[in-house]
């Protein structure tokens, strides 16, 4: 009876939160095994974040919405990759009213890209990667 109970609990959840659960277990999964790497608790990631080890706390316990901005800067501190992302072996660029082609690689982020937002920066991203 149980089972069945947890199965209609699972059929009635909607997709994205179950995406967005897999998601977080895997985020806090990769800082946990970054962090058992290098030999750091909580309070030393904490100072290297310039946040409290209680919000630290929070953000692997489940009770923190991690945000593009907070991952950027766990990569940035761990100096590892927390997301990886595939791509496809190729994209479209609409340049002028048509689409071309663009490579890319399929390889975590290692670095940072300082990036303003513009299109034509959008652009110059997309041509760096794929060339």
């Amino acid at each position: 009876m149980r089972s069945k109970i947890l199965k209609e609990i699972l059929d009635e959840t909607p997709k994205e939160v179950g995406i967005f659960v897999k998601l977080y277990g895997d985020i806090v999964v990769r800082v946990h095994q970054i962090m058992k790497e290098r030999g750091l608790n909580q309070k030393d990631l904490a100072e290297r974040l310039g946040k409290t080890p209680s919000e630290i706390s929070k953000w692997l316990n489940g009770n923190h919405n991690f945000t593009l901005a907070s991952i950027a800067k766990l990569t940035a501190e761990l100096n590892e990759p927390i997301l990886y992302v595939p791509k496809k072996d190729s994209f479209h660029v609409q340049r002028g009213g048509r689409y071309e082609s663009s490579a890319l690689k399929s390889e975590p982020i290692s670095g940072s890209i300082p990036f303003n937002g513009t299109k034509k920066q959008q652009v110059e991203i997309v041509e760096s990667v794929a060339a």
